[in-house]
């Protein structure tokens, strides 16, 4: 061979991953023959058999052995719109797989690619180049036999042989359809009818037959979309945003391996400009509480860049605030002001429950939304901006927590409050600390304030209330560090706890504020404190 044609070889080789491939390749030159009805295929984990009742190839002659051992030859052309496979390619693919015997008339072709057998013709045929033989009796049509290579092949008890007998039988789903002719795989036709029925009428669907394919559209975007040339499979696009099929009628243009449409294919240009149009038709039917995450950021990047679906989606529900409520381009364009963030905030969720719009851009809709937003050529407009932290610090509100005012407060919780401000200023707690209702995962920052609630006491007895809020107190003095995604209790948090509620001065300031308070009286001790209220 020649350079040329060894780098051609290599790539052919390269990419055809498995015997699936091998089997493909057989499969196609038999539906291409003249006059085929049927394709049958056998495989096992020794032997793959592929058979067509097509005409046929004269391999006892010159152009029959060549079309099959030549690199490239055959009599496909370039534009040839309907014959899927060539020879002269796909004979490359099938003997790397095993030692082939090509059967067809009275003559076979054989090769042993890796030159593994010693017997029988295979003993003189050597890489690429192939030997041919008078067989006893003629067959009609072409017989292609592999025995493989142990190496190409999994383990005869392996688990993916069940995997590879399904594989072929979605290669060849729509063949039939396309073709006329008949694949049979292990005994089981695999012909699958025609595109339009791979969809579920229990589902919303949309089905669209074009000059040049049929799709048939279903909104289960995370099984993806199967796409066919010609009714051979070539790929699933799982960012489609829709489930389906595609069946081209005619060949699209692709790789060696068959797996990827190459670009500059027209023919897939005008199909997936039909898909677009098809897509926005499917989602148009989809109520917005039915729609995936896959399908909102799909539809958002549709939106951000197209001025007439921007419109027509304005009022639907999108996108994502930071409490996982959806929410509208509409709406999120309607607000004086707004802000977006991509991590925990109890703050931004209190202020959203008051009615702030504070987008989610860890959410990929929400996310494309403030990214078309952003920069000097924005395409969309969104509100100005305030600042998460600020706006809630202005509204009482963070971690989780709600401020009471001190004057909202009832006797009781007015005594634990001041009790809890005498006890950090006995035992040297620096910090803020006030009367607040939380959520079940509220959290205290440890930088600057403490937030008493009704939970923190368990008994109205003075010695069991004293003691519950002298350990809530250690406790969220403990917490030190403001970051809530660490761990809010590992060993740095029970050093500090433990340092605190062990401390022998600690424990004795506790217990002379407590004694004090037993004989003055609560106020007295208060005012000599300096804690108040207000």
């Amino acid at each position: 061979m020649t350079t040329t044609d060894e780098v051609a070889q290599y790539l052919i080789e390269d990419q055809m991953a498995d015997l699936t491939d091998a089997v493909r390749e057989a499969v196609q030159n038999g539906v291409d023959s003249p006059g085929a009805s049927r394709v049958l295929v056998s495989v096992t984990p020794d032997l793959t058999v592929v058979c067509d009742d097509g005409a046929g190839v004269d391999l006892g002659s010159e152009t029959g052995m060549r079309d099959l051992s030549v690199l490239g030859a055959g009599t496909k052309s370039r534009d040839d719109d309907a014959t899927l496979g060539e020879w002269g390619i796909g004979t490359g693919a099938i003997i790397a797989k095993g030692a082939v015997r090509i059967w067809s008339g009275t003559h076979a072709l054989c090769f042993d690619y890796q030159n593994k057998r010693e017997t029988g013709p295979f003993a003189d045929a050597s890489g690429r180049e192939g030997v041919v033989v008078e067989t006893p009796h003629a067959f009609d049509g072409v017989c292609v036999t592999i025995d493989h290579y142990a190496s190409e092949v999994p383990d005869p008890d392996s688990y993916r042989w069940p995997r590879t007998i399904e594989r072929l039988r979605k290669r060849f789903a729509y063949l039939t359809v396309r073709t006329g002719v008949a694949v049979v795989v292990n005994g089981d036709p695999v012909d699958r009818g025609h595109p339009f029925d791979a969809v579920d009428d229990g589902r919303v669907t949309v089905t669209r037959e074009t000059p040049d394919a049929y799709l048939a559209l279903e909104h289960t975007p995370a099984q993806g979309l199967a796409i066919y040339s010609n009714g051979l499979y070539v790929t699933t696009d799982h960012d489609a945003g829709v489930g389906g099929v595609i069946v081209s009628k005619g060949n699209l243009t692709l790789n060696f391996a068959r797996t990827t449409i190459q670009s500059g294919c027209a023919r897939w240009d005008r199909i997936q400009d039909a898909l677009a149009d098809a897509r926005v038709d499917l989602y148009d039917q989809l109520s917005d509480d039915a729609l995936t995450d896959q399908t909102r950021a799909v539809m958002a990047e549709l939106l951000t860049s197209d001025d007439e679906l921007r419109a027509r989606w304005r009022d639907r529900e999108l996108f994502q605030l930071v409490t996982e409520t959806p929410v509208s381009l509409a709406r999120v364009q309607a607000a004086p002001q707004i802000a977006w963030q991509d991590d925990a905030s109890h703050g931004a969720d209190a202020l959203v429950e008051r009615g702030a719009v504070i987008l989610d851009t860890s959410d990929s809709a929400t996310g494309q939304l403030v990214t078309a937003a952003s920069g000097d050529d924005a395409a969309v407009t969104l509100p100005t901006t305030f600042d998460v932290a600020t706006r809630a610090q202005e509204a009482d509100v963070w971690q989780g927590y709600t401020r009471l005012a001190d004057s909202a407060l009832s006797t009781r919780q007015a005594r634990y409050l001041l009790f809890a401000r005498a006890l950090a200023d006995a035992i040297g707690v620096d910090r803020e600390i006030y009367w607040g209702e939380a959520t079940p995962d509220a959290w205290t920052d440890g930088h600057s304030r403490i937030v008493i609630t009704d939970s923190a006491v368990t008994s109205p007895k003075r010695l069991a209330w004293t003691h519950d809020l002298f350990l809530v107190v250690c406790h969220e003095a403990a917490h030190d560090r403001s970051d809530k995604r660490r761990t809010a209790h590992g060993r740095r948090f029970e050093s500090r706890f433990r340092e605190l509620v062990e401390d022998s001065a600690v424990r004795a300031a506790y217990t002379g504020l407590v004694t004090a308070i037993a004989d003055r009286g609560f106020e007295t001790v208060f005012q000599e404190r300096g804690v108040s209220l207000g």
